[in-house]
């Protein structure tokens, strides 16, 4: 391992792929060298400033998740780590029993952590948290599509109700009041809550520049958690302290080859987006009801592929389902096995394609399908490409041959998005740093 030659300012540890990538693409578009990582062997480049290990923790057992967390943590403390983030979805995917829970109270133990902040806001997308309650646009979290999520269903809106039923420390809230009044008072607030015993706080997030306080008040402590558009603010309060003084610019290659999408998200959202696509794509949907009653339609996945591939098209193929069949398979067979399953057949596909049919531009649609797809590819080291907004993420994994990769949350993306990837994934992407606006052209209030 090449020595490193200069201390390591951010580690970050994200609970599924996707959500990885993205923090790594923001950081990279503030100037900041970000290297990104599918476990927690794998080296830390010398030359990085932040690192992200994306781990797939969201929906195992709570123990198991603890136990890659906590690997991830001592890999990046290893690496002179001065803070790290522990990254979840923006809509606090969990269960009662964990994972978010579970492991950030490992990760404040490790730490030696007084205060934890929990901000899971994402503005850009109007997924706010007031009073406690998370808020997507004017729904509130447990009446909206997340109720029928199929893994981690949201069915209670408060997520100090939440985080408190996973956890053993008390959750108080940063109400917005405080917030709004900057990172002087938050910092203040914090301190308060600690006197009084509680070591999680949930912060309130209307705005983005809610965001920027409550980074700007979390800067100096060693445990942060949340969604990427937090940690997106930090650049910031490091160029202030003198720790990040030359922001430095994002490239990208080009790639050409043969496009695949291959999507195991069930949320509406990638519905709609493969519906746009099939427009002027091919679109095989797989029946997983068929997969889990033992059929083999990998050579008919594949036919159909070499059909796209021989005429020079895109293709994507989806392991979906109505919300009713999923509902059936999962009561016939249990929700983990059927998970598997389809992401089972969808790893299988994504080896297959890329190794005998020369696919070189992917797209993977699903935070637990890129967890279960991405980490059995024999990738050297990922190239980050610059955040240039939700949806469109970009890097190049280094195996024998560069392949371009966008992961996708299912939740995410334009309606275009995987045309519109797959094509720009040809062209080599060089940004300059964003240093003062974030995001990119946000709604400001």
């Amino acid at each position: 391992m090449a020595e490193r030659k200069r201390p390591l300012l951010f580690g970050a540890i994200a609970d599924d792929l996707t959500g990885g990538s993205e923090l790594a693409a923001m950081l990279v578009a503030r100037g900041v060298p970000t290297s990104f990582a599918t476990s927690a062997e794998a080296d830390i480049p010398s030359a990085s400033l932040a690192h992200v290990i994306a781990l797939k923790t969201r929906v195992i057992p709570a123990q198991d998740a603890v136990d890659l967390v906590l690997g991830a943590a001592r890999r990046l403390l290893s690496a002179g780590c001065d803070q790290v983030f522990f990254k979840y979805c923006a809509t606090f995917d969990s269960t009662p029993a964990g994972n978010i829970g579970p492991c950030a109270e490992a990760l404040a133990d490790l730490l030696d952590a007084k205060m934890v902040l929990f901000c899971p806001a994402l503005c850009e997308t109007q997924r706010t948290v007031f009073q406690g309650y998370m808020f997507g646009g004017s729904q509130i979290l447990a009446e909206s599509p997340k109720r029928f999520d199929p893994l981690t269903p949201m069915t209670d809106s408060n997520i100090v109700r939440v985080l408190a039923a996973q956890s053993r420390s008390r959750v108080g809230l940063v109400a917005h009041p405080v917030v709004d009044r900057g990172a002087e008072a938050i910092v203040k607030h914090c301190e308060n809550l600690t006197g009084e015993g509680v070591r999680f706080a949930v912060t309130d997030t209307i705005y983005e520049r809610d965001l920027a306080s409550i980074a700007e008040a979390a800067a100096p402590m060693p445990l942060l958690t949340g969604n990427a558009s937090v940690a997106a603010h930090l650049p910031t309060s490091w160029r202030r302290g003198g720790k990040l003084a030359w922001p430095e610019a994002a490239a990208l290659p080009g790639v050409e080859g043969p496009a695949v999408v291959l999507a195991g998200s069930v949320a509406p959202r990638t519905a709609e987006q493969l519906a746009h696509f099939g427009r002027h794509n091919e679109v095989v949907t797989i029946d997983l009801g068929r997969v889990m009653e033992g059929e083999d339609l990998l050579a008919s996945a594949l036919a159909s592929a070499d059909r796209a591939i021989g005429a020079g098209q895109a293709i994507a193929i989806a392991t979906m389902a109505p919300q009713d069949e999923v509902e059936r398979l999962q009561g016939k067979y249990g929700r983990d096995v059927v998970a598997r399953a389809a992401e089972d057949f969808l790893t299988g596909l994504a080896q297959r394609l890329i190794f005998e049919r020369g696919v070189r531009r992917l797209v993977i649609a699903g935070g637990e399908t890129a967890g279960a797809i991405v980490p059995k590819l024999p990738v050297a080291r990922f190239i980050v490409g610059p955040y240039q907004g939700l949806g469109t993420g970009r890097m190049v994994a280094e195996m024998p041959f560069p392949v371009a990769l966008m992961l996708k949350s299912g939740k995410l993306g334009g309606l275009d998005v995987f045309s519109a990837v797959l094509d720009e994934m040809r062209r080599p992407v060089r940004i300059e740093p964003y240093l003062e606006q974030w995001p990119p052209q946000a709604r400001t209030q």
